[in-house]
């Protein structure tokens, strides 16, 4: 064998060959790929199979024979024998359809006003659609329980008194009055994404309809409709996933009824003892069917994103419609549209936070409020709890999601090896459902050894999860901005692998990681169906504390503590919107 004699040692090249090899095989950037590649694994692969195991097993994640080699169909015939998936299934499927009907048609309404028309006030809109956003998504039923309830709803009884009749103008308790409410939550989720397909459109072709003789609404029939459709439909489909797992609504609204989705009937089979794990877990598996379907359908949108092309370079022009005499009636009907869509809710949230107890708005009880609810709000142990675990777990989620979305995003632009599958392990949680994550985390955390559950780093594992499809989409699109040359520049010069990410990407992608940081938080102080799976006693969120207080019917103190939530969202929220008009994204402020 050849030997290498160097400062009187002796080296075989066999030897110096296995260790350069080992030395890439262990090279920091395959390490940390690796470890990225488990992570997102464990995040996204394990919950998927952990509900699909359980699905087939008759007994409890904590029973012993849990992970016995047996495995059982029982709990799919139980499902189907019942009758009762099929009644879920069909409930769901009318909720969710209905609602992204309602979210498409008024969000669209709105989109076509702010980016196509020149309705008076129209910046006004985009401003009110963020505000709605910055609701907490469990006072959006309490809202509605006293606005359009049948015996105390404010809209009724004005009903009443203005008719003399003993009807109702709308019962938010029926299957109409939950696809009405859900469908107006969904709205500004829509109006921000049509609008960047109207903003994008080219004006010459509505021009040139009007010059051979259609009129402003007939062009826009027959051309902006028909141009935008494709990116529409493509909204719709991520409206439909929204409206499939939505919970607060259908729980708040609709157990009294007796109408339950998947996510209320989950959320009821799981809270109410004794149960069948089992069968929660079948019932998950059908809905996280469906969403894999619905995820299915929207990506094939995108592959063929050549279709819907509404820009090209040759004689591209953006004028707004002027609707003459039309401005006015449109303006009236998008003020009607804000008013039912925002305005009604966040009112009542206010009128209810300045009340001891819920009173018909009258001079008398104008002349009465106080702000006794919220010093009751700021007094109450469980809010500044609550206040402060949804901050903690914000903040860790944020370091979580950004690292990994960072990361990810880089091995896939730069076409490293192994990147598109961290790119594609990023995009599955779309499909994941936030009930079935929840679920699924909560199996995980019984079956490990580890004291995690109930704990804040159980909420941070599946924050991460439900959060970074849509900051890892935010991260890439920044990233491929970003030359490789800079780094590679910096690595020439000496710098490390990850030192050459911290100080050259990172800095570069700093409006992203904030604007990704804001949208993370958010959603923290947002999120409730995973937490209520996960959440104990001490590590209760801002979502959880008014879920509760909602339920014991305090409800003066929790519209209180929700205007203070609402308050310190919408800074975040237009942060977040600021930032996207920086970055010159559509649909800024």
């Amino acid at each position: 064998m050849t030997t290498i004699v160097e400062g009187g040692s002796r080296l075989s090249t066999g030897r110096i060959t296995r260790f350069s090899a080992l030395r890439g095989v262990l090279s920091p950037r395959r390490l940390v790929y690796g470890l990225v590649l488990v992570i997102l694994l464990a995040q996204v692969a394990l919950p998927i199979a952990i509900l699909l195991y359980t699905s087939v097993k008759d007994a409890r994640p904590t029973d012993a024979d849990f992970f016995s080699p047996t495995f059982t169909l029982e709990n799919f015939r139980d499902a189907f024998s019942s009758g009762r998936l099929l009644s879920v299934t069909w409930t769901t499927v009318q909720f969710a359809v209905g609602s992204t009907l309602v979210a498409l048609v008024l969000g669209t309404f709105l989109a076509w006003i702010v980016a196509r028309t020149n309705v008076p006030f129209r910046n006004l809109v985009g401003l009110l659609t963020v505000v709605q956003m910055a609701v907490p998504g469990i006072l959006v039923p309490v809202a509605w329980t006293f606005l359009a309830s049948p015996e105390i709803g404010a809209l009724n009884v004005a009903w009443r008194n203005l008719t003399g009749t003993d009807g109702t103008l709308f019962n938010v308790y029926s299957m109409r009055g939950l696809i009405l409410v859900n469908g107006l939550t969904m709205v500004p989720m829509v109006y921000l994404f049509v609008v960047t397909v109207f903003s994008s459109m080219n004006s010459s072709l509505e021009e040139a309809a009007e010059v051979s003789g259609a009129s402003k609404l007939r062009a826009v029939r027959d051309i902006s409709l028909p141009l935008a459709a494709p990116g529409i439909a493509a909204v719709a489909i991520m409206a439909l996933m929204r409206a499939w797992e939505a919970f607060e609504i259908p729980w708040f609204l609709g157990v009294n009824e007796r109408i339950f989705t998947y996510a209320s009937e989950i959320y009821l089979r799981t809270s109410t003892p004794p149960s069948n794990v089992g069968l929660v877990s079948t019932y998950a598996v059908f809905m996280l069917v469906g969403a894999v379907l619905m995820i299915w359908w929207y990506d094939r949108f995108n592959r063929a994103g050549d279709r819907y092309a509404v820009i090209s370079g040759k004689n591209f022009s953006s004028v707004r419609i002027d609707l003459g005499r039309g401005r006015v009636p449109m303006a009236i009907l998008t003020f009607v549209v804000l008013t039912v869509v925002i305005l009604l809710p966040l009112l009542m949230l206010l009128w209810m936070s300045l009340n001891p107890y819920f009173r018909q708005v009258s001079w008398d009880a104008i002349m009465s409020v106080s702000l006794d609810s919220y010093v009751d709000a700021l007094r109450t142990p469980n809010v500044l709890q609550g206040f402060t675990n949804s901050f903690l777990v914000g903040v860790l989620a944020s370091i979580g999601v950004l690292t990994l979305s960072t990361l990810a995003a880089w091995f896939s632009a730069r076409r490293i090896a192994g990147g598109r599958l961290l790119y594609l392990l990023t995009s599955v949680p779309m499909a994941l459902p936030n009930v079935i994550v929840g679920v699924s985390f909560l199996w995980i955390f019984l079956i490990l050894p580890l004291p995690i559950y109930s704990t804040h780093w159980a909420l941070v594992i599946a924050y991460i999860t439900i959060i970074i499809a849509v900051v890892s989409r935010l991260v890439s699109a920044r990233m491929l901005q970003i030359s490789s040359e800079l780094e590679e520049a910096a690595q020439v010069s000496g710098a490390s692998f990850m030192r050459a990410i911290w100080t050259i990407v990172v800095p570069l992608l700093s409006p992203a990681l904030l604007a990704g940081a804001l949208i993370t938080m958010v959603m923290s102080f947002r999120e409730l169906q995973t937490t209520l799976y996960l959440a104990g006693p001490q590590t209760r969120t801002a979502a959880v504390v008014m879920f509760d207080m909602a339920g014991d019917g305090q409800f003066s103190t929790v519209a209180a503590f929700g205007i203070v939530t609402f308050a310190v969202l919408l800074v975040g929220l237009v942060g977040y919107n600021r930032l996207n008009a920086r970055m010159g994204l559509d649909g800024g402020l």
